[in-house]
């Protein structure tokens, strides 16, 4: 039997990469989305802003992308660090400049604290997505 590292997680049960750029967009969007109702409340705006949760997928591929980026050969330590720096500068300020057009705001004349609700929906949603994943994998195939 062959033993493993006790930091070594199987294969089949690792989270998809993509999954693994949604997670940290989603974690990196939080005080944007957090803040972003209390800040259209006190400003007088109603609705609420759907575009952080938008840009979530672009955010999870761009994750991707400078993942891939990362681990070319011939990459020097410099070159990862600076990608490193880039996709985390990306994932922080695309939320704010996605909360800007007024083009994807939704139930113009409710309170923009109804966004704490879509807050939790989308949580939901992608903790819903990472269990179902994960619970697929573990399962035997046949």
């Amino acid at each position: 039997m062959e033993e493993r590292a006790s930091g070594d997680v199987p294969e089949t049960v690792r989270r998809p990469r993509y999954l693994e750029g949604l997670y940290l967009s989603y974690l990196l969007a939080t005080p944007t989305h957090g803040l972003l109702p209390l800040v259209r409340r006190l400003a007088g705006g109603t609705g609420v802003q759907t575009g952080p949760y938008l840009v979530l997928p672009v955010n999870a591929g761009v994750h991707g992308w400078i993942k891939r980026y990362q681990r070319a050969d011939g990459r020097t330590p410099r070159q990862r660090s600076v990608a490193g720096w880039v996709l985390v500068t990306w994932q922080l300020g695309t939320p704010v400049l996605a909360s800007v057009p007024r083009q994807m705001v939704v139930l113009r004349g409710r309170s923009p604290l109804w966004g704490y609700l879509l807050n939790l929906v989308v949580g939901a949603s992608l903790d819903v997505l990472v269990w179902w994943r994960v619970r697929r994998r573990r399962s035997p195939r046949p």
